[in-house]
């Protein structure tokens, strides 16, 4: 359990004087002996479009940008290291940093990312995805989204799907569950798991007259209790610890957020995946507007 995180990649921004998910990032780092991965991106999307420059001009002006970059990030990089971290570091010339981590991701051996929570979570715009939520899309790997608050993770509340019986979900699940054991053993948390499902819906072609409607809910209710209840029991889960609701998955699982004061929530991604049924993207990006503690996304195997 100790050697979970061996490498972290950690996303900067070298126009901020302050860097909360580096801080947290080489903090951690520190404590499990990790190798950090610095991750800057630049873009200049006005030179790609210009008709006056040639190409060899474009490609002189793009390494320049390059290697200011990676001046900046090499003096972050050198701090740390004299802190007793080993740090690598990574530029990439894109206009998005979720493509980076899409690139890197995939590419590295990492077993985390850090990233501080973005500004422009709570845009809604038709032309326009907010960068979380294009990260959590795009992460092949953990992605941990951080508050500037200091925070002593006392509190985790963890959203969790047992009854979907597929290999892919039962992986999932466990990735999960790895993550917050090894967070409430690390900060001697208080872990709280909640099944969050949606109601039945009654349409047209329902077969309501084979049914009552309350006895559905009944038995759906049933069916996710006695699902908790095994889950709780494989995993050595303390069944007072095990939360079940019917209700929008992240209204439900922001009020419990709130309800336990909690630091962090660990909710599952599908990504690109999908995988049907599970807190997919769309639920796990719904819930980064409504929480106000930190965002551990585990994204499933693809």
């Amino acid at each position: 359990m100790s050697q979970l995180i061996q490498t972290i990649l950690v996303t900067v921004n070298t126009e901020h004087s302050t860097h909360v998910a580096l801080d947290k990032a080489e903090q951690l780092a520190k404590q499990t002996h990790a190798v950090l991965h610095l991750l800057t991106s630049t873009y200049d999307s006005i030179t790609q479009y210009s008709d006056f420059l040639s190409e060899p001009q474009y490609l002189q002006i793009q390494q320049h940008m390059l290697s200011n970059k990676e001046a900046l990030l090499d003096e972050i990089a050198d701090e740390i290291e004299n802190n007793g971290v080993k740090c690598i570091n990574h530029v990439r010339f894109t206009p998005n940093i979720a493509d980076a981590l899409d690139d890197l991701t995939a590419a590295l051996d990492i077993d985390l990312v850090m990233k501080r929570k973005s500004e422009d979570l709570d845009q809604i715009n038709p032309f326009y995805t907010p960068t979380d939520r294009q990260c959590i899309r795009h992460s092949h790997k953990p992605l941990w989204l951080v508050n500037d608050d200091e925070l002593t993770y006392q509190s985790i509340v963890v959203a969790i799907d047992p009854i979907s019986g597929d290999k892919a979900h039962q992986i999932l699940n466990e990735k999960i569950v790895l993550y917050s054991r090894w967070l409430a053993d690390k900060y001697d948390a208080n872990v709280i798991y909640i099944n969050v499902y949606e109601a039945p819906i009654q349409t047209v072609g329902f077969e309501m007259a084979a049914i009552a409607y309350d006895d559905l809910l009944d038995n759906v209710a049933r069916h996710h209790e006695e699902a908790m209840h095994e889950f709780a029991q494989a995993h050595d889960i303390d069944p007072k610890n095990c939360i079940i609701d019917m209700g929008d998955p992240a209204q439900i699982i922001a009020h419990n957020c709130d309800t336990h004061k909690a630091d962090l929530l660990i909710i599952g991604t599908v990504g690109r995946s999908g995988i049907s049924g599970f807190f997919i993207g769309n639920t796990a990006e719904d819930v980064l507007g409504k929480v106000h503690c930190e965002v551990l996304c585990i994204p499933a195997q693809e």
